[in-house]
């Protein structure tokens, strides 16, 4: 008997603790069921996290697709990777996805397929514009990489000068997401662009000063047989002087003399700057720092750099700072592709040159137009925002078709008000 109660004794301090590891083993079940659920959780909030910064990456990228878009139909020729190219064999991003029909915008069936590409990687942007018949061409990325692809579309649109542009930007891991690939996170904007002519308003004179003219007692030649702008030559704001010699030819029946307006009231209460407006639409510096505007500067004889600067540029403003001289034979734009050229200081031809567009002159104090040697001919309009003396004989001829391409097809696209969208047509 007493050894039956000393085994009892010894069986229950074994059994002693074993509610408290009860407990405890129930305490590890419930804190591990919280420790998944609450991995669960974060799991879940990273997943959340990635698809924001994946979608935020595809709706910036498509934002960047716009602004792209915007530069590139201002630029220069563009080379298949986008860049720029002074290969006259490449046409420029506008002529390469659009067309320009007395200033209505269209795309042939070739060009509408077309989808220039954009991959946006660590080292920079890498980019496809591809021509007829071709496929963007990029290389395989790694990780995610925000892509933008452009399509551009004028079905519908009435208006003269304005094309809707379409941004579907993307971001993927691993593998392209432009094209008919699946994409992790997309979105697609669009937004109207309008052409802000290069020439708002076109000169109705074969010579516009807003002061006095010089012709120096040469043989200047200026004509204009355009019976709706009455055949006006020059229209100056002050004098015309040493005009003896020049030769001027208006409308059939008006003696030259008679072509010429002198001490117009309508430009000689202008100042150099809305002299600029009235002919632009917008002031200097806005001008000369749009997309569709080139600068060069001459510090001498730049006849040359000039031309190849037209060359690689169709259909842009070029903006000359500085004096001008033309010291090679030059032949600069054409009837079909003319150029706006604007000198911001004296200029002088010491050789052949031939100019189809529009010159605009501008410099504080006067300027001076010379003619050393060789001949100067100008087929469109010359516009002086100052005085100008003449030195020499150049012949300028009024060209209203010149002035129409240029009116109508140059200048920058930009964006029209209200007209951004992140959502379908009709939706």
């Amino acid at each position: 008997m007493l050894g039956f109660q000393r085994m009892q004794r010894t069986c229950a301090r074994q059994q002693r603790g074993a509610a408290s590891l009860l407990v405890v083993v129930v305490l590890f079940f419930i804190l591990a069921l919280v420790t998944a659920y609450a991995s669960r959780n974060l799991i879940f909030e990273q997943r959340i996290s990635a698809n924001n910064l994946r979608a935020t990456q595809a709706f910036e990228a498509a934002e960047a697709g716009i602004e792209f878009s915007i530069a590139a139909l201002g630029g220069g020729r563009v080379a298949g990777n986008c860049t720029d190219t002074t290969n006259t064999a490449n046409d420029t991003f506008r002529q390469r996805y659009l067309q320009n029909v007395d200033g209505t915008f269209g795309m042939s069936g070739p060009q509408a397929a077309l989808r220039p590409t954009c991959m946006v990687l660590s080292t920079g942007t890498e980019c496809s514009c591809p021509t007829a018949g071709n496929a963007p061409v990029l290389a395989d990325q790694v990780g995610p990489v925000p892509t933008f692809q452009m399509r551009f579309d004028t079905a519908g649109i009435a208006q003269p000068g304005v094309v809707r542009v379409y941004s579907r930007g993307c971001s993927n891991v691993g593998a392209p997401c432009y094209g008919a690939t699946p994409a992790d996170a997309q979105a697609e904007v669009s937004v109207l662009l309008g052409l802000n002519s290069a020439l708002a308003t076109p000169p109705s004179a074969a010579l516009t000063v807003r002061g006095a003219v010089d012709l120096g007692g040469g043989a200047v030649g200026v004509s204009n047989a355009d019976v709706p702008t009455a055949g006006i030559t020059i229209n100056a704001g002050g004098d015309v002087t040493n005009a003896g010699n020049a030769r001027l030819l208006g409308v059939a029946g008006t003696p030259g003399p008679d072509s010429m307006v002198a001490n117009d009231p309508s430009l000689n209460e202008l100042d150099g700057n809305r002299m600029f407006v009235t002919v632009f639409g917008m002031d200097k510096a806005t001008y000369r720092s749009q997309p569709a505007a080139v600068r060069v500067a001459c510090t001498g004889a730049c006849g040359q750099l000039i031309a190849d600067t037209v060359s690689a540029n169709p259909g842009r403003v070029i903006w000359v700072d500085g004096d001008a001289t033309i010291e090679s034979n030059q032949v600069i734009g054409s009837p079909a592709d003319p150029v706006l050229l604007l000198v911001r200081g004296h200029l002088t031809v010491a050789a052949n040159l031939q100019i189809h567009g529009v010159l605009y002159l501008h410099a504080n104090g006067g300027t001076s137009w010379s003619t050393t040697a060789g001949s100067t001919t100008i087929n469109g309009a010359v516009v002086a925002e100052d005085g100008l003396t003449f030195v020499g004989a150049p012949t300028i001829s009024f060209d209203p078709a010149v002035l129409r391409i240029i009116n109508l097809t140059q200048g920058s696209l930009v964006r029209i008000p209200g007209s951004w969208r992140d959502f379908a047509a009709g939706s």
